[in-house]
Formats: structure tokens, sequence, C-alpha cells
């Protein structure tokens, strides 16, 4: 007889997390998530949900988010993101890719956090001139944009 042993690593509850942060580059705007009593932008999306696939996470994340379609083109970047103190680990993939919307998702809520929290899109020129988290990814970025995004899959590690 033959089965099958599903096993999962926990350790105290303690599990990490697959997100997908979505890159959407319009017009030399990048359209990211802002949070207003923190005043801090960071990439829009979000856990994936057990059974989906990273495109499937994406285009979920985008319609929940700003009620739009994705497209979507590649992975750019993998990142760490390990909180301890708040008993936080996940994994981020920074995915590229297209939006079928525009200017109308401007001030967008985001209804899962309320009225604290909305999509804007920000001038590439202006980046370095916000608070963008993670801060360390914004230079790799607008490197990576100047010269068409020929990388994919780029491990960044734990930065900031």
């Amino acid at each position: 007889m033959f089965g099958i042993v599903v096993c999962e690593v926990t350790m105290e509850n303690k599990k990490i997390n697959v997100r997908v942060r979505l890159v959407i580059i319009q017009e030399g705007k990048i359209l990211m998530s802002y949070v207003k009593d923190e005043d801090f932008y960071f990439y829009i999306g979000g856990k994936m949900e057990w059974g989906e696939t990273v495109e499937e996470a994406c285009s979920r994340e985008m319609r929940e988010e700003c009620d739009a379609r994705f497209t979507f083109r590649k992975i750019l970047y993998v990142r760490d993101f390990i909180a301890r103190e708040i008993n936080e680990h996940s994994v981020e993939l920074f995915i590229l890719g297209e939006l079928d919307k525009g200017e109308e998702v401007e001030g967008k809520i985001d209804e899962e956090f309320g009225p604290n929290k909305w999509q804007t899109w920000v001038e590439l020129d202006n980046l370095k001139n916000i608070d963008v988290r993670p801060r360390e990814l914004t230079d790799i970025l607008l490197k990576d944009f100047q010269q068409g995004f020929i990388r994919s899959g780029v491990y960044v590690g734990g930065i900031e």
C-alpha cells in the first residue's frame, strides 16, 4: 500500500508567508499603496492564498485593490522580510506587469484597510524623495527601469 505523507514545518505556530508585490509603471509613474497615518508608500500586493499560482495571486490582488486587470510580465526581485518582534516572516516576489487602467485607480481606497490606505501614482523622478518601503529597493528599481528591466529573478535578500 502506498500513501502520501504531507508535512508542514512549523515551530510554535510560526509560518512563512509568500507575498506578491506588483510593479506597475505607466507614463513615468509607478503605482503604489499609501498609508496616511504612517506617511509611507509600498508596493501593491499581498499574501498568496493556498492553491494559487503566482500569476493568479497577482491578478486577485489587483482586482481587490484596484478593480483592474493585471498582465503578468516577469518576476523582478525576491526579498526576505523577517520581523521577529512581530512574528512575521515573508518571502516577497516583486512582479513586473501591466494594468488595464490608468488615472482612474488614483485614490482608490483599499477596502481591507479603510480610508487610511489608498492607491496612488508616484512620479518615478520623485521616488527617492518619499518614504517607500522597502527603502533600499528604490535605487535598484530605478536603475533596472533605466536599463529596460533586462534582469529578472534577482535575489535582493533582506533589504530594508
